[in-house]
């Protein structure tokens, strides 16, 4: 099944984003083994090019596959993502 991850980010994080930020990375490249197939963040619709947080899309067993890796990621673990949220994606076109 697929399973979106949609994290936004905490403000007043950057300092700690920019310090965990090459353990997010890797962390997310160990997880094409483990059922992701699209990563990437989203940013501000205003032009400014600022980062507001990011969408994983799995392809899963289960949520608790999916909360179990991101349980791991930096950015969760030290709070650069504020609110986070897993839901059922049906893909129609693609």
């Amino acid at each position: 099944m697929l399973i979106c991850r949609i994290a936004w980010d905490t403000e007043g994080k950057d300092d700690i984003r920019k310090q965990h930020y090459d353990g997010h990375r890797a962390h997310l490249r160990s997880g094409v083994e483990k059922g992701i197939v699209q990563s990437g963040p989203f940013f501000s619709a205003d032009g400014a090019n600022t980062k507001l947080g990011a969408l994983i899309v799995f392809d899963v067993e289960s949520f608790a596959q999916a909360k179990a890796f991101s349980d791991e990621d930096p950015f969760i673990k030290y709070g650069v993502y504020g609110s986070v949220q897993y839901v059922r994606w049906d893909k129609t076109i693609g």
